[in-house]
């Protein structure tokens, strides 16, 4: 199998079930051998209870024909053939019957030797391991017992029972003692076991198949998910995984959905910012190349002699100072944005009023807009709007909007800003914007096709948008072809 992770997980499915199955194995062993062992001791105690009753019935006739010998009675020797363990009977002699066809069968087998037959009983008993001896001794005061242990007249380990046999005067006259082989339990048990391995072979079949079947199951969306982060490596964002499950694969599956959205969204934000890059060089480059040109171009004709009339030497020298100037002003407004958009640019910022931001910035606006007989007016609904913010750099902002008005304005015409609530507003009824420049305006370098605007760098509206952006300030802008344009300033909070 290719898949190394099916592989792992189907073999450790099997180690887990190999494990169950030593473990269940072990303490089924233990306790059908335990529960088996408890069962034939039980059953050997009730035939022993039997036994000993029936010896108790016909007592009276076995001593007066055999005496306390009872043991040698035909009667007790039969009892071995009638039950299915070998019964033995200790008389009050402490004499032992012994079934010596059983005896020589087990010489005949092997498992004992000739020199541990004994010659009589009495010897039998006295051959009798100590812990046996012991037992039967305290059968004889009456007690019952059961133990586990090895008999060398036997050749095994046994299961021996015994069980007091009382005359009719309640008194002990001899004990029964009954034996079963522990081999045959063994052999039960090992059947039980035979039965469970077979149990657990065909466990193991299920849990190969099943296994097999799970372990693909989960690997199929690992596989998913693989192939989807290769794809995104490769730049491929619009993989999707498009696994709906309700589980910890599901959940990584939508946040590999949304990485590859978000990478998607970086990429286009990437090749945007990469546009305007490269929009940026080429209108930086024909901004500084115009002037250049005309200042070189002016310079040439100088030094060549191509111009020599005073009027027209003055008038060049004129053409090259404004040139310069707007070189220095390019710059200027360069450095400028350079630094607003520097987020380790400090700017201060302390409590104002923009009440007086916009009176001063009305002021100035009413001295540039005199040439052209503009009025400026200024309009607030409150005596103190109060802000975290710099002074000089609102009224930049505001003055970059005027100025912006002043240009675009006929003569003669007026100007409102307005401070209500919250939003700051500067209004003209110049010419206006076309529908596809407004959401340009604020675009380094953007500039209208028109011919007030043909001396504008193209930074006044992206120096102030950075200024509001310092501010938390949204700009808003609204502007109708040949009848105006309003900017609005949203402002923060006032400062309580």
């Amino acid at each position: 199998m290719k898949n190394k992770f099916t592989v792992k997980l189907t073999l450790y499915f099997l180690a887990v079930l190999v494990i169950f199955a030593l473990v269940v194995g072990g303490v089924f062993r233990h306790l059908f051998q335990a529960n088996a062992i408890e069962q034939k001791s039980s059953e050997m105690k009730q035939r022993a209870v039997k036994i000993s009753k029936v010896i108790t019935r016909d007592l009276p006739f076995l001593e007066r024909r055999y005496g306390d010998d009872i043991s040698r009675s035909r009667f007790i020797n039969s009892l071995d053939n009638a039950s299915p363990e070998i019964v033995w009977i200790v008389d009050s002699n402490r004499s032992l019957n012994m079934n010596m066809n059983l005896i020589k069968d087990l010489v005949a087998s092997g498992k004992v030797k000739i020199a541990d037959i004994p010659v009589n009983g009495h010897e039998a008993y006295t051959r009798l391991p100590d812990r046996i001896r012991d037992k039967v001794e305290a059968a004889f005061r009456g007690e019952n017992f059961v133990l586990e242990d090895y008999n060398r007249y036997l050749g095994s380990t046994m299961i021996t029972v015994g069980e007091p046999i009382y005359d009719a005067q309640n008194n002990v006259r001899a004990v029964v003692i009954l034996h079963s082989p522990v081999e045959g339990l063994q052999d039960a048990v090992n059947q039980g076991i035979r039965t469970l391995v077979i149990s657990l072979l065909v466990a193991f079949a299920l849990v190969l198949a099943l296994s097999t079947i799970l372990s693909w199951s989960f690997t199929k969306p690992m596989n998913t998910l693989k192939n989807i982060v290769e794809r995104l490596a490769a730049k491929d964002y619009k993989a999707r995984t498009n696994i709906k499950q309700q589980d910890e694969i599901g959940e990584l599956a939508k946040k590999l959905d949304l990485l590859a959205e978000r990478l998607g969204l970086a990429e286009e934000e990437s090749q945007k910012l990469e546009k305007l890059r490269r929009e940026f060089i080429a209108n930086i480059s024909h901004e500084l190349r115009t002037p250049v040109t005309v200042i070189k171009g002016s310079l040439e004709a100088l030094r060549d002699g191509v111009i020599t009339e005073p009027e027209d030497v003055a008038e060049f020298h004129k053409q090259m100072l404004q040139e310069s100037e707007f070189l220095q002003r390019l710059i200027n407004d360069l450095l400028e944005l350079s630094r607003l958009q520097n987020t380790d640019f400090a700017i201060e910022m302390e409590k104002i009023n923009v009440c007086d931001v916009v009176h001063d910035a009305v002021r100035s606006a009413k001295r540039l807009g005199a040439d052209k007989g503009i009025e400026v007016t200024g309009e607030v609904d409150a005596e103190t709007y109060a802000l975290q913010g710099d002074y000089g750099r609102l009224r930049q902002m505001l003055m970059v909007f005027l100025h912006n008005s002043i240009k675009f304005s006929p003569e003669n015409s007026s100007i409102e800003v307005c401070l209500k609530g919250n939003r700051l507003s500067v209004t003209d009824h110049g010419c206006g914007m076309k529908a596809e420049d407004v959401p340009h305006a604020f675009d380094r370098f953007y500039k209208a096709h028109n011919e007030q605007n043909k001396s504008g760098s193209g930074l006044g509206l992206a120096i102030a948008k950075q200024i509001a952006v310092r501010h938390n300030i949204d700009l808003e802008i609204t502007s109708v072809l040949g009848e105006g344009t309003t900017i609005t300033a949203v402002l923060p909070e006032p400062l309580q």
